[in-house]
């Protein structure tokens, strides 16, 4: 049963309040997108809310098992964007991403809308949160450079890059081909450090409650391992046997998806099927304890919640936004 505050719901939302919008996130499986559609449910029909996807993976159409995007049912209730709306060639920079997030912000609040932004992916959020410089777009050319040396040079691509920009020594790990390429593309196609640019961020455009789900390890663990076998069981291996006839790059962001890397090694015979379903399993247990982490340290003004029951946790993200004038 919901739980309400009559004051919450007394006006609608406030071009001069002091939050934009709310930001829901937290580690992968903790239940992120239920909490958002119930507080958007909360805060209907007084209040209207739409929400919009800050999770790298959901982004793509050919990915709706594997990223637990919320489905069709779920979207019906309260709009939603950013969601399924990009093929598995798109690489879902956080530069693309903000463009699309704040015109959507934009359009929300010019309507007297409350923008709900719901994801774990802590580039885009930060973007969102903290700005982001504006590196030029990055000639095709000169990324399929970047990524030639990558596999030519190897082990020796981090001091090939170190050496022509210094930021990447203290700050990105030898392994890190993924960024390390990223800051080598910048360099070839502005003259400029990465580094540098980022000196150049501009301040963030919105201001937004904050909301970090913190569940129980243990609790959190368990539901990853059964969501995984809810995914098998409703279609996740034929998802990724479709991505393998798009003809996609085998650095194609939407291919490092956790649960995709370990089904293709099990139709490429790297594996058997057990062992790719215990792999998927454990990497996605290993990749929200890195978001618990992050989100821990990276967040500065939070308002974390221990997931419960969906209501009280509504309730309470609805007395902080009636207490800033939300309400």
């Amino acid at each position: 049963m919901r739980t309400r505050d009559p004051a919450i719901f007394e006006k609608q939302i406030s071009k001069d309040a002091g939050y934009d919008g709310v930001i829901l996130a937290g580690p992968t499986g903790c239940g992120k997108s239920a909490l958002a559609l119930e507080l958007a449910a909360h805060l209907a029909p007084s209040q209207p809310a739409e929400i919009i996807n800050a999770d790298s993976m959901q982004i793509y159409q050919d990915l709706s098992i594997i990223s637990a995007r919320p489905s069709v049912h779920d979207c019906a209730p309260i709009p939603h964007h950013l969601y399924g709306m990009v093929d598995g060639h798109h690489t879902g920079s956080a530069g693309w991403w903000l463009g699309q997030a704040e015109s959507q912000i934009e359009s929300c609040r010019q309507r007297g809308v409350l923008p709900i932004i719901v994801g774990g992916t802590g580039l885009y959020l930060n973007a969102l949160t903290k700005g982001m410089s504006a590196i030029p777009p990055i000639d095709p050319a000169t990324r399929q450079h970047a990524r030639d040396l990558s596999n030519q040079l190897g082990a020796d691509f981090y001091d090939y890059v170190a050496r022509r920009d210094p930021f990447v020594k203290d700050r990105l790990k030898p392994n890190d081909h993924q960024r390390l390429g990223r800051a080598l593309e910048v360099y070839l196609q502005t003259g400029q450090s990465i580094g540098w640019w980022h000196t150049q961020t501009p301040p963030a455009r919105h201001s937004f409650l904050y909301c970090i789900l913190s569940p129980d390890r243990a609790a959190l663990y368990e539901k990853i391992n059964a969501r995984f076998d809810v995914m098998m069981q409703t279609g996740a291996l034929e998802e990724v046997k479709r991505l393998q006839t798009l003809d996609l790059p085998d650095d194609s962001l939407i291919l490092k998806a956790i649960g995709v890397q370990e089904l293709r090694g099990f139709l490429k015979g790297d594996h058997d099927l057990p062992t790719a379903i215990e792999l998927a399993k454990r990497n996605s247990r290993r990749y929200a304890k890195r978001q618990m982490t992050w989100f821990r340290h990276q967040v500065d003004r939070k308002l974390v919640l221990e997931p419960s029951n969906p209501s009280i946790l509504t309730f309470m993200i609805l007395k902080e936004l009636g207490a800033y004038g939300l309400g």
